[in-house]
């Protein structure tokens, strides 16, 4: 697998979902009748609504998320388990079976620069975000695909600190430029994590209001941002579409926020861990999650961990 395997994944899955939910067999989603209905363009094309495509929009964001670990092994022996977590949203999570469909397929072609082959072993669901309590949903023996409802999430109690640790590239443009360490303040965070948040409640269901942006600029006035470790990784892959290599580097450590305003943002920093933030979220990157620090002094024996969750794992 390469280094950062965000980018492998995202093709492989889209790739196989087109093969399965295609049914124009045309080159592009673009004049399709079905673009708004297809299973694969909703996923990965996501057109805008005909009144925004109006307004100048082309593309929504994805109800989608990649959560790739990259400190897994780029390299599998014959017969190793490994897991495979995607976070859906909204109605997407209807489309599961069509998942699992386009992965058994993908397996059988491979994946990496060596076409690994695999197979989907089972799924699991956590119905609940941050619960902790998985669920199994499919079984590749009995082949059978059980669907479980989900739960309005449990915000936990906000904490007086809190820690961003932050595991993929974090993205964040500020006036047409990427923003580097020294750069990044507080309301660059919160302003694109809002907008996201609003926009994901908007397109696949939620509480939209609940992410206002206006106001952001008062509550980022009283939230103090430090880096810890933090700096720009640089990230590059290869663009099958536009045959050409991309740089997709972002900061990588940790953002401390204190101060009056943290148990105001508490709710969008502990949501944004499911659905990621700033640019490249399909492919993973913008991922992170929340720690609980009790003093800026000894920030290191204060964190305490949590066990990253997603909505669908299907384990290979």
């Amino acid at each position: 697998m390469p280094a950062y395997p965000g980018s492998a994944w995202r093709g492989l899955l889209g790739q196989g979902l087109r093969r399965t939910a295609c049914v124009t067999r045309q080159p592009t989603c673009t004049g399709c009748l079905l673009v708004h209905s297809c299973v694969y363009s909703t996923l990965f094309e996501t057109p805008a609504p005909a009144g925004q495509a109006a307004q100048g929009y082309t593309a929504m964001p994805h109800p989608f998320v990649l959560d790739i670990d990259p400190k897994v092994s780029t390299q599998l022996e014959p017969g190793a388990d490994f897991d495979l977590v995607i976070h859906l949203m909204g109605n997407a999570i209807a489309q599961v079976p069509y998942l699992i469909h386009a992965l058994a397929g993908a397996g059988e072609r491979g994946i990496g620069t060596t076409r690994g082959r695999f197979r989907v072993c089972e799924v699991e669901r956590e119905p609940g975000l941050g619960s902790e309590r998985w669920e199994r949903v499919f079984d590749a023996e009995r082949g059978e695909y059980r669907p479980t409802g989900s739960g309005t999430p449990a915000i936990p109690a906000a904490p007086d600190a809190v820690i961003l640790r932050l595991l993929t590239p974090l993205r964040i443009k500020r006036e047409g430029r990427f923003v580097g360490a020294a750069e990044l303040k507080s309301l660059d965070l919160l302003r694109v994590l809002y907008r996201r948040l609003r926009r994901l409640a908007e397109l696949y269901g939620g509480y939209p209001d609940g992410f206002d942006a206006r106001g952001l600029d008062v509550l980022a006035a009283s939230l103090d941002l430090t880096p810890q470790h933090l700096r720009w990784h640089e990230w590059t892959r290869f663009s099958s579409r536009q045959n050409t290599l991309m740089q997709m580097g972002g900061l990588i450590g940790d953002i401390l926020l204190e101060g009056r305003s943290v148990a105001d943002v508490w709710p969008a920093l502990w949501l944004g861990q499911w659905t990621h933030v700033g640019k490249g979220t399909a492919f993973g990157l913008g991922g992170y999650r929340v720690q609980a620090a009790t003093s800026t002094e000894d920030t290191d024996r204060s964190l305490r961990t949590r066990t990253p969750t997603a909505e669908v794992l299907p384990k290979t």
